[in-house]
């Protein structure tokens, strides 16, 4: 049954949609798209190589895909549950980190990356471009990401711009290439399995 607008005091109209959601399945299915694209942030954090001062992990791939595959708020949503919890006290960083020393430390930049990366990412991919145009917004994400670690590097870690891109860009250049890859191709099989449903 289509819900009727809604007309509060003001003499504005609002759909009712927008204050009630359509139903409990799409309530359930975003929170559990949030809370497990931070899980698998999470998982991503234990896969990596430990180099100083920033580790290498497979986080990026979850963050990338956070967007594409639950919309740029939930997508945003899904890593601020995560930065947050870690900022709270939560071990879920790389290398057991915890607290404001995260934030404030060689991977601050980083961790403000990932919740920012998604939401920009949604905006951007388009469920009708094909592969080329995932890769493309996949890409931006992840140079989103590297410049602000690479920034917050240089303005509190190295105070130089050259070391901080020697440590905190190059090291990742070549795992994040494929970083990109695989969430564009992960992503393009998402698109191909719901249309088939639909």
């Amino acid at each position: 049954m289509e819900l009727k607008p809604l007309t509060i005091r003001l003499g504005l109209q609002m759909p009712a949609s927008l204050l009630v959601p359509r139903s409990f399945k799409t309530v359930f299915a975003g929170t559990l798209g949030v809370v497990g694209l931070a899980t698998l942030t999470l998982a991503g954090s234990h896969i990596r190589i430990p180099i100083e001062p920033v580790p290498i992990t497979l986080q990026t791939l979850f963050v990338l895909l956070a967007g594409a595959l639950v919309g740029s708020f939930r997508g945003f949503l899904s890593q601020t549950l995560y930065v947050t919890a870690g900022l709270l006290g939560v071990p879920l960083f790389a290398g057991a980190v915890t607290g404001l020393a995260a934030l404030s430390g060689p991977t601050g930049g980083y961790l403000v990356g990932f919740v920012l990366a998604p939401f920009v990412v949604g905006k951007l991919i388009d469920r009708r471009a094909g592969f080329p145009w995932a890769l493309f917004v996949f890409s931006i994400g992840a140079l989103m990401i590297l410049a602000l670690g690479v920034l917050h590097l240089a303005l509190f870690y190295t105070r130089d711009v050259w070391t901080a891109m020697e440590v905190g860009l190059l090291p990742f250049a070549v795992g994040d290439a494929a970083k990109v890859f695989a969430a564009a191709s992960i992503y393009g099989s998402y698109r191909r399995l719901r249309s088939r449903r639909q």
